[in-house]
């Protein structure tokens, strides 16, 4: 049984990589990007990362018009932005909204995960805005619009797009996300603990382990 499923994104750079969530392009076996000016064009997935929820896809052709990618490191709170997706369908609505919180940690019940340092807005997200952009007041994207929570009002989530540009670098150059790893394990230290060790500290981490011949090894 075939079925088909909608979703958002956008022109990355001019040479065709298109950006949109993983959850969108996850299990598909065909993939079309239909662009505003009413042309459509397969794409291939380059690479994923359910992690972010981030795929990276590329079109054939060169002169795309490509999105100006703007910063997430100086959002504030009550900053106006603007969300730009096909929501059910309706390709090219614009709703518009303020940063309400940065830094959200948000369950997902369909990816059976949860994903870390959310952008939250009241800017209308609804189903099939996954991927869209999320524009500062200058046209910017500052953010990757992820549908979560299908049922809430105001309530809207998106990538931050300082995150989103590492994910994206990785997957573009390896195919897959290269994490950082300093080969050591650690705890939260406690209060309790800290005074059993004989510290007076509140709070913090403690090494419980290190890996011999890692970065952690060596410093």
């Amino acid at each position: 049984q075939t079925s088909q499923s909608l979703g958002s994104g956008f022109v990355w750079s001019s040479d065709g990589i298109v950006v949109t969530n993983n959850h969108v392009v996850e299990g598909a076996s065909r993939i079309t990007v239909n662009f505003n000016g009413g042309s459509q064009l397969p794409a291939r997935v380059l690479g994923v990362d359910p992690d972010s929820d981030l795929a990276v896809l590329r079109v054939d052709g060169k002169n795309f018009t490509a999105a100006p990618i703007g910063t997430s490191a100086d959002l504030m709170i009550g900053e106006s932005v603007i969300a730009v997706g096909n929501p059910f369908g309706l390709s090219g609505t614009v709703t518009t909204g303020v940063v309400s919180a940065l830094g959200r940690s948000v369950p997902s019940e369909t990816q059976g995960r949860t994903y870390t340092d959310f952008i939250q807005t009241d800017a209308s997200i609804n189903p099939g805005n996954s991927g869209g952009p999320l524009l500062n007041i200058e046209g910017r994207v500052i953010g990757i619009n992820v549908a979560i929570y299908a049922q809430a009002q105001g309530i809207g989530f998106a990538i931050p797009v300082d995150r989103a540009k590492k994910v994206i670098q990785d997957l573009l150059r390896y195919g897959e996300v290269h994490s950082a790893w300093i080969g050591a394990v650690t705890a939260t230290l406690t209060p309790e603990e800290a005074k059993r060790r004989g510290h007076n500290t509140q709070r913090g981490a403690m090494v419980v382990r290190v890996f011999d011949g890692s970065p952690a090894d060596g410093g």
